[in-house]
């Protein structure tokens, strides 16, 4: 069995009624989970505090109960169950100078001003862990439960100023949340010095999704367009797989590969629509007195109401997470120090749209629309590095750094989605573990390449466009605070 490379400090007892009460705990404090540091598209940076803070080079490695989700085949080197509870602070800093003009004209944007998101710094509960359970000698059985996707993103951009609206518009008008928590029955199997594994994603999705839409209205500047805002809300279950191979050359290197399928969340809500009307009772006069039909002056009525048109039909759609595979090396060269690199690509180009079907009527009173969320994601390659070094026994100190590429090309890229640009991650942490428990403390830097978009797109010719040209800019700063109790 590979068992070099693996902790066997502490002593394992058997999986009790008290360890599963413990894991249903740790199940449902999951479902607190909105956010977190992350790395492409919407993938967070990893799971696992020993894991992140090796920058993710991880799966040539895997030796505690995140390899779950890095490397399954790992987990044959752990022989107690793992349960961690981490607390993450995270602050954001990206910012977006908009400059969208469609068909020549502003259509109000806040074009010019450098915006910010409602961007706070966010102190984010994480629990999870790996539950082991009893069976056949040189086999590992047990179920994880972690969070790999989410993000979160609230901005003010569209100013209304000007354009005569009935009621104040939102403060805060695009917003976009999703999580998604994996449950993941796992087994894995050592022969001599190669050990495989497999899993199933049991995944439940949580999304959110808020956006101005702008509709002809058939009135002249600068009221040629309805406003509309919508918001999207739906939750889903999605299933898929993982698998690993780990292979021990030697006490002092050891190999792995491993990937995982894409799953399909399929999620059902319903979209809260809402259609602004015009305030402007001189050119509600002007336009009554040069209508030719009844069905034009009922337009003008419906337009120029008192009250907001609402509608909430119910909506579908399917929100992809993609697969990958990647391969990793951990070399020892001494008891105390193990080095780790890691080569992973993302098979992201899978997220080509999200189709919203829509079943009742929209705030005009006709049948609502289907819509899409252009996507067009391309394939990425992410190179990890890391190093854990035990000063003491008891105390480690760990670094780690990653370089991902956006999957976001300029043509559907929007500041909903936070991956802004190509990432350089810089991660240093340190590690207390005494008997069964393990302090650790992780700080994560992520940097982003500065985008500057320049032209609008419409790419799927729906009429509305699918990317905000302008200028991005982000930084953002990780502490991610571990405990990890072994049983």
């Amino acid at each position: 069995m590979i068992k070099r490379f693996a902790d066997a400090r502490t002593s394992g007892v058997r999986v009790r009624y008290l360890a599963m009460l413990r894991l249903v705990f740790a199940v449902f404090a999951s479902l607190l989970i909105s956010q977190a540091a992350f790395a492409g598209g919407f993938a967070l940076s990893g799971v696992g505090s020993k894991a992140i803070g090796m920058g993710g080079a991880f799966r040539g490695l895997a030796d505690d109960w995140s390899a779950a989700y890095w490397n399954p085949a790992g987990l044959t080197q752990i022989e107690n169950s793992e349960l961690n509870a981490m607390l993450v602070a995270i602050s954001p800093r990206p910012e977006y100078t908009p400059n969208i003009t469609y068909g020549g004209l502003d259509v109000g944007y806040r074009n010019g001003q450098t915006r910010y998101p409602n961007d706070k710094t966010s102190f984010i509960p994480d629990f999870s862990g790996f539950v082991k359970l009893q069976g056949i000698e040189g086999v590992t059985v047990g179920l994880a439960v972690f969070v790999p996707f989410g993000l979160g993103s609230e901005w003010d951009l569209f100013n209304p100023v000007g354009m005569d609206l009935s009621h104040a518009f939102p403060w805060y008008d695009h917003k976009a949340d999703l999580s998604v928590i994996d449950f993941h029955p796992t087994i894995a199997k050592a022969f001599g010095k190669l050990s495989l594994g497999a899993g199933v994603s049991i995944q439940r999705g949580k999304v959110t999704f808020q956006k101005t839409y702008l509709r002809p209205s058939g009135i002249p500047a600068p009221h040629q367009n309805l406003v509309v805002d919508s918001k999207l809300e739906g939750t889903g279950m999605g299933y898929g797989a993982n698998f690993g191979l780990l292979y021990e050359f030697s006490d002092k290197f050891q190999f792995g590969i491993s990937g995982k399928t894409g799953t399909n969340l399929k999620l059902e809500g319903d979209a809260e629509q809402e259609l602004y009307t015009l305030a402007n009772e001189d050119l509600r006069t002007i336009l009554l007195q040069n209508s030719l039909t009844a069905a034009d002056s009922a337009r003008i009525f419906f337009l120029f109401a008192a009250e907001n048109h609402t509608a909430d039909p119910d909506a579908t759609a399917e929100v992809k997470t993609p697969a990958d595979i990647g391969f990793g090396l951990a070399i020892k060269p001494s008891e105390k120090l193990t080095l780790s690199g890691e080569i992973a690509y993302t098979m992201w180009s899978s997220l080509d749209s999200i189709l919203i079907e829509l079943d009742g009527d929209g705030p005009d009173g006709q049948p609502a629309p289907n819509s899409a969320i252009v996507l067009d994601w391309d394939n990425t390659l992410r190179f990890s590095i890391g190093a854990e070094y035990w000063i003491y026994e008891s105390f480690a100190l760990r670094l780690g750094y990653y370089l991902d590429p956006s999957p976001v090309p300029d043509n559907t890229f929007t500041p909903l989605i936070p991956d802004m640009g190509d990432k350089n991650s810089f991660n240093f942490g340190a590690a207390l573990r005494a008997s069964n428990v393990e302090v650790s403390y992780n700080f994560e830097y992520i940097k982003f390449q500065e985008r500057t978009i320049s032209t609008i797109e419409d790419v799927n010719g729906d009429g509305s466009f699918d990317n905000y040209p302008g200028v991005f800019k982000s930084d953002l700063f990780a502490s991610h605070i571990s405990l990890t109790y072994r049983f």
